[in-house]
């Protein structure tokens, strides 16, 4: 399951910077990251931005529980429009390549950085726009290729944009 903090108040974001480490690894092909049953990453923080789109009460119920979960993050009344992930990848080479996701026109997804040989990551990624925000998701993925892993985070920042 994921970890997501509610901002208390939206915050327009124009970066975002991480820092943080791995230990251990996954077990799978570099270049095939992303694919079909290699859709795993070490690490990923996603920007949620409200929007209006809501589930109804049927959607609700066939939804998986992170899209319900997703929703849930929307202030009463309101709805959201999507989540923007920055995932540190396993190919150097994958840096930059951003994807609409296969499972979910909510998610788009932007590789951002690569851990280092020991393990650490430390990026800043200024975003193509300003971002409103109302919760940060931050989640690791190694489901698919079976790989055990532990990720340390020791820093987030998040930074707004000017008024």
């Amino acid at each position: 399951m994921p970890l997501i903090y509610v901002l208390a108040e939206g915050l327009r974001v124009s970066s975002i910077r991480v820092k943080g480490r791995v230990e251990g690894a996954l077990r799978l092909p570099a270049v095939r990251q992303g694919e079909e049953k290699y859709d795993d990453y070490v690490f990923r923080i996603g920007l949620v931005e409200p929007g209006k789109r809501t589930l109804n009460f049927v959607q609700r119920q066939l939804a998986a529980a992170w899209v319900r979960k997703l929703f849930e993050l929307a202030p009463k009344g309101s709805g959201i429009s999507g989540i923007h992930f920055f995932n540190v990848g396993a190919e150097r080479a994958h840096i930059g390549r951003q994807r609409q996701h296969p499972l979910s026109e909510l998610i788009t997804e932007t590789v951002v950085t690569v851990p280092r040989a020991d393990g650490r990551f430390d990026f800043m990624h200024s975003l193509d726009r300003p971002l409103d925000t109302i919760a940060v998701w931050l989640s690791s993925d190694g489901d698919d290729t079976g790989s055990r892993f532990t990720v340390l985070v020791e820093e987030i920042e998040l930074r707004a944009a000017p008024p």
